[in-house]
Formats: structure tokens, C-alpha cells, sequence
């Protein structure tokens, strides 16, 4: 009986010993799996240029042009003077033999030097030749001496002016550039000849050349 308790007690002995065992062996652990590499192309990034845009600037260009006088050019001529000359223009040979009242000019006279402009009765134009005909400035004022000079549309001094004259009276006119003022001023003694130019304008009046001296009306 003892034997038998004897066995017993060996045999769970070593059951428990075969227990402990199994238990304490170290387990296999499973292999990983192997990590096959990737592979990273590094693609360097496409840099898109946007195009540069210019700014086009749009430039207004201006073409100028010579505005045409407001009227009929009658006259248009350059010439030389000097300070003991002058020129006459006759309004008989620019189509007009007699001019009437409410007959407007436009007068541009451009010169190098100060001329005077001014119009007289053709009959008188061609005397101003004589020595009391030569219009000059006062020494004590700044007023104009004619003489016996009586002008209509006077233009003073003029290097580069333009004046619009109005007539009030009927009668053959010259128009007149003259210099010869300069010939009385110190200032002007040794003047060299220059140029001049003269443009006169029909801006309005009478269009046609007849007249009524009964009435003293232009016929229009």
C-alpha cells in the first residue's frame, strides 16, 4: 500500500516536472518577413515659368494739322524790307476793286523786325514816297506821327500779329507794310535787311463787288 502511494506520488512528480518544462522552453519565434526595398525615383519637380506678359502701352499720336483761316485767303507773300522802304498791296489786285462797310480782314503780318501795317486810300498809297508821308513814334510819347498819313486797320509794331478789322466806310484800299519808322529810332540804325511775310483774310461782308452810290448801300 505504501508502494502503491509511492508510485503515485514519483508519477505526479514528473508530470509536474514535464508541466514546468514545457512551459520554461523557449517558443520559436517566426521569422519576419523580409522587407523587400522600395525603390524612390526622386523626380525633380517641372518649375513652370509663366510667361511674362509686357504691358503694351497704347500711344495716342497726335497728327497735327495746319488748321486752314476761317475765310477766303486773299493774300499770302514774304518779301525783304529795310528800315527806309516799305510794300503796298492792293486790294484791287486780290478781286476787290472797291470795299464796303461791314467787309471783314483778318491780318497776319510776321517779320524779323517791328513793322507797322496799316491801309490807306490807294490814291494816297502811291504818294507815300514824300517825306511827310513817313509815319514815326513821338520821342515824348509812345502815339504814332502820320503826318498826313489817314490809315484804317492799323497794326503797331507787329513781328508776329493778327488782327480782324471791320470797315465802316466804301473806297479803293492799299494795304501797307512799312518800316521805315526805324529810320527815326537810334535803336534800329543798323538794321540789316530782313524778311517779313503778310496774310490777309476775307472773313466776311459784301460777296459781291457792286455798290449803290445813289443810296450808299452795297448790294449784297
Amino acid at each position: 500500500m505504501i508502494r502503491k502511494k509511492s508510485l503515485l506520488f514519483l508519477t505526479m512528480i514528473l508530470l509536474v516536472a514535464v508541466c514546468i518544462a514545457g512551459c520554461t522552453t523557449p517558443s520559436s519565434t517566426p521569422a519576419a518577413p523580409t522587407a523587400t526595398p522600395t525603390t524612390i525615383q526622386t523626380v525633380p519637380p517641372t518649375l513652370t515659368t509663366a510667361p511674362t506678359t509686357v504691358p503694351v502701352t497704347n500711344t495716342a499720336v497726335t497728327v497735327a494739322t495746319a488748321a486752314a483761316p476761317a475765310g477766303n485767303v486773299i493774300l499770302h507773300e514774304t518779301g525783304m524790307l529795310t528800315t527806309k522802304t516799305y510794300k503796298t498791296y492792293d486790294f484791287k489786285e486780290m478781286g476787290y476793286k472797291f470795299l464796303y462797310p461791314k467787309d471783314k480782314f483778318k491780318i497776319t503780318i510776321k517779320s524779323d523786325k517791328p513793322v507797322l501795317g496799316y491801309a490807306v486810300n490807294s490814291e494816297q498809297a502811291g504818294q507815300l514816297q514824300g517825306s511827310n508821308l513817313i509815319p514815326q513814334y513821338q520821342s515824348y510819347s509812345k502815339a504814332i506821327d502820320w503826318g498826313l498819313i489817314e490809315p484804317k486797320m492799323v497794326m503797331e509794331k507787329a513781328t508776329d500779329s493778327t488782327k480782324e478789322f471791320t470797315l465802316e466806310n466804301v473806297g479803293p484800299l492799299t494795304y501797307v507794310v512799312d518800316s521805315r519808322w526805324m529810320s527815326y529810332d537810334p535803336m534800329y540804325e543798323n538794321t540789316p535787311p530782313f524778311s517779313y511775310e503778310i496774310t490777309i483774310v476775307k472773313t466776311g461782308g459784301p460777296s459781291t463787288q457792286k455798290f449803290d452810290f445813289q443810296n450808299r448801300t452795297p448790294e449784297f
